[in-house]
């Protein structure tokens, strides 16, 4: 079971240890594979300073992925909640430079206007 989240773009925010930076991602897509469910996503840098943030992905320990976009958001929670869905674990797929980088997660409590995603170690 798949389900397009967006297509277009929009911007995650990616939390590290010392370090928090938003970047422009898109291809929003929600996947059931092997009992879990995927959200997966391209980050689409949009200058050079983002383009420099991403390698923050590759370098250092990422702990929270924030959704802030309504539409993504609204679209998750709806694919979650369906009956059809009977998943045991929730994932990250995140393409970037080439790679995809897979983390495992767990859903935070919302803040005003973002959905957390806490990468579990």
């Amino acid at each position: 079971m798949q389900r397009v989240l967006r297509k277009g773009a929009s911007a995650v925010y990616l939390q590290y240890d010392h370090v928090g930076e938003s970047i422009g991602a898109d291809n929003f897509v929600a996947t059931v594979r092997n009992d879990a469910v995927v959200l997966s996503f391209n980050l689409r840098p949009v200058d050079s300073n983002q383009k420099s943030d991403e390698e923050h992905l590759h370098s250092e320990e990422l702990r929270e992925i924030h959704l802030s976009d309504d539409y993504v958001i609204q679209n998750f929670s709806s694919f979650l909640s369906s009956p059809n869905i009977a998943a045991q674990e929730l994932a990250v797929e995140i393409t970037s430079c080439g790679k995809v980088l897979r983390f495992p997660i767990a859903i935070g409590p919302a803040g005003l206007g973002f959905l957390p995603l806490l990468v579990q170690r």
